[in-house]
């Protein structure tokens, strides 16, 4: 009951914040044109700010143990690899093809992932996971951006597509957290609680603004490649990581943090990314929905499997 109930408290204030932004599209609150500001400030500001605070506030090189960080290395780019596969093989719109791949690899780590394993180990630091969250987030980013990109326009030559991840605010903020992380750089404390604010607020605008642009009758179209999504995200990925983690020696911490690195739901931003860069909004809208909704079940389904099998 308590697992249940933890994968509620994290998920329930998800679909509640993207219900505001459906009751107040209904009411006619938002405009178009704001709605097309607040999905820009969502993309180019205050999800950059939330990872460049993840990268600077993480421990990454003192907990993490080498074979673990190749095998979930390993998986990540298979993952990646699968999400780019079934976008060309599932969607004939090249608008589509991109927005599916980034549904399947990229996940609500950092909303989704640090919330869970700190309500199941309350008393314990999660500094892998939020450490393990810091590396690979930039990494799905990154992929989404270039991936995203490539079906924007068919015709980008390297040196353009370079070019263009390279301006992506994602990608900026990934690059610029990570050296000043290595080089050892810490900013001013006013600096970091400014980014640290604005970052906060990421997911509570972009779900609201979310749920503004959902269309609750057009998931009829686009049913099959969601159900594939939301198989490929909550269940394939995780099953098959976690029982290679638990099958080398790993549990609790390290397993749960596997449990959410694989099976947390499409991630929030990644609707913000397919719109600023020409990929199907409403695809990737739906699949955020879906599986938010559904993870409510999977997440409780793995961590009550996991606790009466003793592995966390």
């Amino acid at each position: 009951m308590n697992s249940f109930i933890t994968a509620i408290n994290v998920v329930l204030p998800l679909l509640l914040l993207v219900s505001v932004g459906y009751i107040l599209k209904m009411r006619h609150f938002f405009s178009e044109v704001t709605l097309k500001q607040m999905n820009k400030l969502v993309f180019s500001l205050l999800i950059p700010c939330s990872l460049f605070k993840s990268i600077m506030t993480s421990s990454i090189e003192s907990v993490i143990e080498p074979k673990y960080f190749l095998i979930c290395c390993v998986g990540v780019v298979a993952m990646i690899l699968s999400g780019i596969v079934m976008g060309e093989k599932l969607c004939d719109r090249e608008d589509q093809k991109g927005v599916m791949a980034q549904a399947i690899f990229r996940g609500n780590t950092v909303l989704f992932g640090i919330p869970v394993v700190s309500m199941l180990f309350p008393n314990e630091s999660i500094v892998l996971t939020t450490s393990m969250i810091a590396i690979f987030v930039p990494i799905y980013n990154l992929c989404a951006v270039v991936t995203l990109q490539l079906h924007a326009d068919m015709k980008t030559d390297l040196r353009t597509l370079i070019i263009s991840v390279l301006k992506n605010p994602m990608v900026i903020a990934s690059l610029l957290g990570f050296a000043l992380k290595l080089s050892g750089i810490t900013l001013p404390t006013a600096v970091m609680k400014t980014i640290t604010e604005m970052g906060s607020a990421a997911n509570t605008i972009g779900l609201i603004v979310l749920g503004a642009v959902f269309e609750l009758p057009a998931i009829s179209q686009n049913l099959k490649k969601l159900s594939i999504i939301t198989a490929m995200r909550l269940v394939v990925w995780p099953a098959l990581m976690m029982a290679i983690a638990s099958m080398l020696g790993y549990r609790g911490i390290p397993l749960a943090t596997v449990m959410v690195l694989f099976g947390a739901p499409t991630a929030v931003s990644s609707f913000a990314t397919a719109v600023q860069m020409k990929g199907d909004g409403e695809l990737a809208s739906q699949a955020v929905m879906m599986t938010t909704a559904v993870s409510v079940i999977t997440i409780f389904t793995w961590v009550y499997l996991l606790s009466e099998w003793n592995l966390l």
